[in-house]
């Protein structure tokens, strides 16, 4: 199978394309840049900017399967820094993308989203139920981030009722792993924390937390996000669905459960004046195993496990991180 992956450079990109090889297909890779932490086991890895619409039409030539990862996006720090141009590079790299693949006539396309399309009203609370599928609108997401996303979604489904394409779209609800960035304000959550973890000199020492700590999030392992993503290609799914874990954690317990996993003592100290976001946000995967027969499984400490151990050895050796991945993960 002639598969692309956009966004083949970044974090889940990279972890996709190795899954897709194993499944025996042919993949392309496209970024505006080379994977940052792991060489790319794509069969061709092409550069190029998808904000251009010639360079997205090249770019899904001859496909028969797309997926549509590549966004410029980043953690909540990115999200609050660079909101305008978020919601601009956004607009034109999906808008690019979905009208390529009608013109190439991809066979299906699978569009990566986000938990932030989610309504700000049903997450004030740390408690607050999990997010379902039908509880889009009335809308009110998260941040310039969620609005495109939203809008693409409603762009996706448009395209599915006026050319009847083939496109699924996956509501991705943070997801980590290995290969993610950890540092700056690109860097998500739980990879952040877990870097400022391994960098505390000995076995005791305190980290800056955004947020007061009881703030709630459902972490999802980028290995089961991967396989997600491949599954909802091969389903007969027509409407959003979610990709995410159902195992909720306050952040402050999150440092306690990096802390247990690095043999170390983290004293937080919050900082109540950082960007937060939602005060809860978990997955409510009942329409997942309905419609695949299969949902995210990996309990978040072997995640953290395998995590960590790849943060702890990069930091470990003094990397620094040299470039931004720019591939969805919601």
């Amino acid at each position: 199978m002639r598969t692309v992956v956009t966004g083949a450079g970044g974090f889940i990109g990279s972890h996709l394309v190795r899954l897709l090889r194993r499944r025996g297909c042919h993949v392309r890779g496209v970024d505006v840049r080379p994977p940052e932490f792991a060489e790319s086991q794509a069969d061709e890895f092409v550069l190029s900017d998808l904000r251009d619409p010639a360079a997205a039409e090249s770019a899904v030539s001859r496909a028969d399967l797309v997926f549509a990862l590549a966004a410029n996006m980043g953690g909540i720090g990115w999200t609050h820094a660079a909101p305008a141009e978020i919601l601009r590079d956004n607009l034109l790299i999906s808008t690019n993308t979905v009208e390529a693949c009608r013109r190439a006539g991809v066979g299906t396309t699978v569009y990566t989203s986000s938990a932030c399309v989610y309504p700000g009203y049903l997450q004030r609370s740390p408690d607050d139920p999990p997010l379902r599928e039908d509880r889009v609108f009335p809308a009110e997401p998260d941040m310039e981030y969620g609005w495109e996303k939203l809008t693409t979604e409603i762009l996706c489904a448009s395209y599915r009722k006026a050319y009847g394409m083939d496109i699924k779209v996956a509501r991705l609800h943070a997801i980590y792993g290995p290969w993610g960035g950890y540092e700056g304000l690109r860097a998500k959550s739980l990879a952040m924390l877990c870097g400022k973890v391994a960098r505390i000199p000995g076995k005791v020492g305190e980290i800056e937390v955004w947020g007061d700590g009881t703030q709630s999030r459902s972490y999802c392992y980028v290995d089961d996000c991967a396989e997600g993503l491949w599954r909802l290609a091969r389903s007969d799914a027509d409407t959003p669905l979610n990709l995410g874990s159902e195992e909720r954690v306050t952040i402050g317990e999150l440092v306690d459960r990096i802390a247990a996993v690095a043999g170390k003592t983290v004293i937080p100290r919050y900082a109540a004046d950082r960007p937060v976001g939602p005060r809860g946000r978990s997955s409510d995967n009942t329409l997942c195993r309905r419609t695949l027969g299969w949902a995210p499984g990996t309990l978040l400490d072997e995640g953290l496990r395998r995590t960590y151990a790849w943060i702890e050895q990069r930091a470990a050796a003094h990397v620094p991180e040299t470039g931004l991945p720019r591939s969805a993960d919601g």
